[in-house]
């Protein structure tokens, strides 16, 4: 097997070239970076030929714009060298400017490093470069984050950057080491019960094994696939308390643990099989970890969606009601001015029984109709309150059917001020889970 193959795979051509590949100028490229400060212009007046000099000044803008330093053939330079020779050396041939030796370009390299203030990156210089990504390693372990901030730190050391295969070997050393530290802790905390739970994820269920249809994300939500996502919390759940304690105690961040979990994703059941057990046991437990908080999200989201749609259907009806009260009013206006008239009307007798009139009333105005008239005739605002919970009545089925077993199953906390809410959510919760309804308590027992 080639050993290239085998290194860890962090950039992409296009990004390794941009970092590490001959520089490729434009016009305004060349403008910027080939213009010399006065003190890079005594460095180059400083050098012997003008070969020398053409190649420092190549040198120095390549560095000012990658901070690495190059060894070129003739070809792959020829615009550069023509625009260097036009603006600073115009009565010189390119014929002329002749190839550096390897003594003359190491020593135009240090002229350039001490111009820039920059080191090359020795075997000290290395050995903290590793001390600082084992420390960037235990914020995230995705190679290309701790590549990126060892760059940075390049960068702000000052250091020239290593090859790219020092680096790549160098994160895989931290990432291994950083795992093998985890995995040391977690056979040390493991107990039987977490352990037979991740056992049990790489199981065939059905013909499907187990972890693939915990992968499985709500369609919508409808009853069943929220009932699904309730059973998968509650499989995670023993899982998920084991590693809030142990992943918080091993000091492994948030970004650390998406970045195992992801793992379980990217490889296949076979291969995690095939693994070192505590290698395969980390990246599990931190699947499990990340799954539940995604699946606690989703009901969270699922509780707070549907409750929303059954608000918004009760006002949409109190509108509807209270816009039908008015048109009804409006309509039986007539009818209860003729109600009135009954008190005036001298063809009926003083003698007559109320019972009498309340019929004749109620014969101009359907009795149903006479607290709609009466409150519109008094200005009374129809009570659009009132008709929404009375609607909600109208929801008990669905609310039973599409929110209890949501609301059962979700921990809510809240501000010290709304500690008596909580009390009361608390309580609740428990009520419905030992399956009894409010109807069933004894209030003075409580």
């Amino acid at each position: 097997m080639n050993v290239n193959s085998r290194r860890l795979s962090i950039l992409t051509k296009s990004e390794i070239d941009d970092l590490y590949g001959l520089p490729r100028f434009s016009d305004d490229d060349r403008c910027l970076f080939f213009d010399l400060s006065a003190v890079e212009q005594k460095a180059v007046d400083a050098v012997y030929t003008h070969s020398s000099a053409v190649h420092l000044i190549l040198q120095i803008g390549y560095f000012k714009a990658k901070q690495q330093f190059f060894v070129y053939g003739r070809e792959a330079v020829l615009d550069d060298l023509h625009y260097i020779l036009q603006r600073y050396f115009p009565d010189q041939a390119l014929d002329k400017i002749k190839t550096l030796s390897k003594p003359t370009r190491l020593e135009q390299q240090q002229i350039i490093l001490q111009l820039f203030d920059y080191r090359l990156c020795d075997g000290e210089a290395k050995a903290a470069l590793e001390q600082k990504s084992q420390r960037v390693a235990m914020l995230s372990t995705q190679p290309i984050y701790i590549l990126r901030e060892t760059l940075q730190y390049l960068t702000n050391q000052h250091l020239i950057a290593p090859g790219y295969t020092y680096l790549q070997d160098m994160v895989s050393r931290v990432v291994t080491g950083e795992r093998r530290r985890i995995t040391g802790l977690l056979e040390k905390a493991m107990t039987p019960d977490v352990d037979k739970k991740l056992e049990a994820l790489l199981e065939s269920e059905e013909g499907m094994y187990r972890i693939s249809l915990l992968k499985h994300e709500p369609k919508d939500f409808s009853y069943r696939e929220l009932r699904q996502e309730v059973d998968r919390r509650k499989f995670f759940q023993p899982l998920y308390e084991f590693g809030q304690s142990f992943l918080g105690t091993a000091g492994l961040s948030n970004e650390s643990i998406k970045y195992y979990a992801s793992l379980v994703s990217f490889y296949s059941v076979y291969k995690l099989r095939r693994m070192a057990e505590s290698t395969t046991r980390l990246y599990l437990l931190c699947f499990a970890f990340h799954r539940f908080r995604q699946i606690n999200d989703n009901l969270i989201e699922a509780l707070i969606c549907l409750i929303g749609q059954y608000e918004k259907q009760a006002k949409l009806a109190a509108d509807e009601a209270m816009q039908q009260a008015i048109n009804e009013a409006g309509a039986n206006l007539q009818a209860a001015g003729q109600v009135l008239e009954l008190f005036i009307d001298n063809s009926i007798p003083d003698e007559t029984p109320f019972a009498a009139i309340k019929q004749k009333a109620f014969d101009l105005l359907n009795i149903e109709s006479f607290p709609v008239v009466s409150g519109f005739m008094r200005n009374i605002e129809f009570d659009k309150t009132a008709f929404e919970w009375t609607y909600y009545g109208t929801l008990r089925h669905k609310f039973k059917l599409n929110l209890r077993h949501l609301f059962c199953n979700l921990d809510f906390v809240c501000l010290v001020a709304d500690e008596p809410l909580l009390e009361a959510i608390l309580f609740l919760q428990e009520l419905l889970r030992q399956g009894k309804t409010p109807r069933q308590v004894r209030i003075a027992s409580n």
